[in-house]
């Protein structure tokens, strides 16, 4: 299950729908060490699967619409985490 909410972004214009609340899934994947289509090892790549779940459940979901929950199959995202584990470390938070 993933709790949503609207989000604006840093040097980005429009909203997206994040996590802020995550439970039986691994709400980040971590890609590093892996290979892209060219062979390069992908060395900061974590993808946000929560955020990603999140946004994509907005868009059939719709702001105004009243709908407040989308089901989403066909992801292995099964695992455990928390919506803490999406919140940037404050060593690398550059606005605070």
């Amino acid at each position: 299950m993933i709790v949503s909410d609207s989000f604006g972004r840093p040097w980005r214009t429009g909203i997206v729908d994040v996590a802020i609340g995550v439970s039986g899934l691994r709400p980040l994947e971590d890609w590093r060490g892996r290979r892209d289509a060219n062979g390069y090892e992908l060395r900061s790549t974590v993808v946000a699967v929560a955020d990603e779940i999140a946004s994509a459940a907005e868009l059939v979901r719709r702001k105004t619409a009243g709908v407040p929950a989308a089901v989403v199959r066909g992801l292995d995202v099964a695992g455990e985490g928390t919506a803490q584990e999406l919140l940037m470390p404050p060593e690398r938070d550059m606005f605070r």
